[in-house]
């Protein structure tokens, strides 16, 4: 069970950086150094609780889906898309979110304790042996939510993005 909720958080990780990342990469994100610092940080973090889970080559893989946004170009950009919206109606930028922004450091303390405390709850590759035999299912899935992800990502970008020039 400690395995989904770090799995769940890493997720949650994930959507809330690259929210973030989009204020950095315009220079909008206040003490930027401290959001490279976590963000580094739950790199590391998510790599190490994917290793631990998953053992070494399927956590090295897992991990790398991870910071390649891979994972997230599959289905987390769902979460974004009221801000997408804002931003279009708006014509600018909204100011980040100061709890979204500081609720970042805590995720990422909370991750890295559950990981320290998995290692004692759970043993090395637990996920990898709840599968068992079954590794093909979960791929496949992972697969058909990433083809189906980016298509219906790419047709809501169009739509979205035709109606707003046309205002």
């Amino acid at each position: 069970m400690l395995n989904i909720a770090i799995i769940a958080l890493i997720l949650v990780g994930i959507t809330v950086h690259n929210y973030l990342s989009s204020y950095w990469e315009q220079g909008l994100l206040p003490y930027s150094i401290g959001f490279l610092f976590f963000a580094n940080s739950f790199a590391l973090v998510y790599l190490v609780s994917f290793i631990w889970m998953f053992g070494i080559v399927a956590g090295i893989i897992i991990a790398l889906l991870c910071f390649l946004q891979i994972v997230y170009s599959a289905g987390l950009w769902i979460f974004i898309i009221p801000w997408l919206i804002n931003i279009n109606r708006n014509f600018a930028i909204p100011r980040v979110n100061p709890l979204i922004y500081g609720g970042f450091s805590f995720l990422v303390e909370i991750v890295a304790i559950l990981t320290v405390v998995n290692f004692f709850v759970s043993p090395y590759k637990s996920m990898w042996e709840l599968m068992g035999e079954n590794v093909w299912t979960p791929i496949l899935i992972f697969f058909g939510v990433l083809v189906v992800g980016n298509v219906a990502r790419i047709t809501l970008r169009i739509t979205l993005m035709s109606k707003f020039v046309k205002e």
